[in-house]
């Protein structure tokens, strides 16, 4: 999988910058992203030290893929803040207004659903790796590590999704989607 070169042109520090600054984007979005890209590179940090060369190739695919996401979160959320930033009076009425919304918050949620995929098959890794790391208490706990910042970023996105689609009219792509996050209709 190919990685946008925004991924690699940008340092933590300038990350933190951007996300601590009053704009739509980066957000919690890139931030569960970005959990879940370390999950992964934990994952095949303990994979390398384990001699396990499979699940490294997988965790090292899941690292491209999370860090790729996170850059989609926020083309994806900068879209939603540009319809926002249309006035009112700008369309021909309400309706189409609503529906601008809410397609850009349906897009929105996808990098989103990605990332809550990507971190429960960082997870499986995990339970993999677990019987390796036993007799090894400090690949074990980097392993704990990596499940917390996995199930953290996999909460986030989640809710994050659940949050784009609260407000949507009922549809066949909101309730995929949903169902996909194993969200059930009395929660959305």
């Amino acid at each position: 999988m190919g990685r946008d070169a925004d991924v690699d042109a940008r340092t933590v520090t300038d990350f933190l910058d951007r996300l601590a600054d009053r704009t739509p984007t980066p957000a919690g979005g890139s931030v569960a992203a970005l959990c879940t890209a370390q999950a992964a590179a934990l994952v095949a940090m303990v994979a390398r030290y384990c001699e396990a060369p499979v699940l490294v190739e997988r965790a090292v695919r899941l690292v491209a893929r999370a860090q790729q996401l996170a850059v989609d979160d926020e083309r994806a959320f900068r879209a939603v803040a540009e319809v926002w930033e249309v006035p009112r009076g700008a369309w021909s009425d309400d309706e189409e207004r609503r529906s601008a919304i809410g397609a850009a918050l349906l897009d929105a949620s996808e990098p989103q659903a990605q990332v809550v995929e990507t971190a429960i098959e960082v997870l499986v890794l995990i339970d993999l790796l677990r019987p390796a790391t036993a007799a090894r208490p400090g690949l074990a706990s980097d392993l704990v590590a990596a499940g917390e910042v996995a199930r953290a970023g996999s909460a986030i996105a989640r809710m994050n999704v659940e949050s784009n689609v609260r407000t949507l009219p009922d549809s066949e792509s909101r309730s995929r989607l949903l169902r996909r996050m194993g969200v059930t209709k009395g929660r959305a």
